[in-house]
């Protein structure tokens, strides 16, 4: 380059200087320059951040529990097709629970709030969630409530049915006329009328046999006498003729007999009081006002 044209350079560079020069003097300029370094610096360090609200994201946490859901129903995993399908219905749901949300739909609704207290029920219950109770908390337990868990007297008999409607008139004197000889020692497959009943039990608990023959049958089993021929007994069938072989009274069961029950009771009452704990605490928090026209029975505010 000759001198003449480094001197026309300079010239015609000299203004672009004096512009950034004046430039970087400037306030708003170190503004903007600062504003983006921030931006810069926030973009790096949030780079894990959550997704926006506008994001449905399907995480490793999303994937486990679609397939947690799908293989308990159908007791395997899915296919890809059916991934892709169960993905696709997570997304849509999703989607369109938040636009319902956008727009107050979720906002006094009864399926809504149900659903939402019964999420705050478990979680008040299981707030309370402890190691499962030693043998001796169970056998205390068992103790307290031994009549929940007593187990039912046992019999053995034979029985043998009149049909009232089958017979008519004659059903009391033939009922008369099978116990005198069924006390005397006859054979009792010649009595009776053949029926949906067994004509003998052997070791049946009472539960058992007032499901079977009703419940004034099974209480008179508890008191007819051993040995012999008894009766008129009546169910839902007719009537009977009982020879009582065998009777074990009600008696507590052991722990080891009833563990899986009293173990499910103690579970079942802790979650209750758990319960019932939490809410009468945050209840504590609200102010209930009741302007309507109530019977005072009904009134809730009656009860405070």
């Amino acid at each position: 380059m000759n001198e003449a044209e480094q001197v026309k350079a300079g010239a015609s560079a000299s203004p672009l200087l004096t512009f950034l020069s004046k430039a970087i003097r400037e306030p708003l300029v170190h503004f903007l320059v600062l504003g983006g370094l921030l931006f810069a610096a926030y973009g790096i360090i949030n780079r894990d951040a959550p997704p926006p609200a506008s994001t449905v994201l399907i995480d490793n946490g999303v994937v486990a529990d679609i397939l947690q859901r799908y293989e308990a129903v159908w007791k395997r995993p899915p296919t890809p097709k059916e991934m892709r399908g169960l993905i696709n219905s997570y997304i849509r749901d999703e989607v369109l629970y938040r636009e319902g949300v956008a727009i107050g739909l979720d906002q006094d609704d009864p399926v809504v709030r149900r659903r939402i207290r019964q999420k705050m029920d478990v979680m008040a219950e299981e707030a309370g969630r402890a190691d499962a109770p030693d043998d001796a908390a169970m056998q205390a337990y068992l103790d307290k409530n031994a009549a929940r868990y007593m187990a039912p007297p046992v019999v053995s008999f034979e029985q043998v049915m009149f049909d009232p409607d089958r017979r008519g008139e004659v059903t009391q004197t033939d009922v008369t006329e099978a116990l005198a000889a069924l006390q005397a020692g006859a054979d009792q497959a010649a009595y009776g009328d053949a029926g949906l009943l067994p004509r003998e039990q052997s070791q049946a608990n009472l539960e058992r046999v007032a499901r079977d023959f009703g419940e004034a049958f099974a209480s008179a089993l508890e008191s007819l006498p051993i040995g012999t021929w008894q009766g008129p007994v009546l169910s839902g069938y007719g009537i009977h003729l009982v020879r009582l072989s065998a009777r074990i009274d009600g008696r507590k069961p052991m722990l080891d007999e009833a563990r899986q029950a009293v173990s499910r009771d103690m579970e079942n009452d802790r979650r209750i009081a758990t319960a019932k704990v939490y809410y009468e605490t945050v209840l504590k928090n609200y102010e209930i006002r009741v302007e309507a026209n109530i019977p005072a029975a009904a009134n809730p505010q009656a009860a405070q």
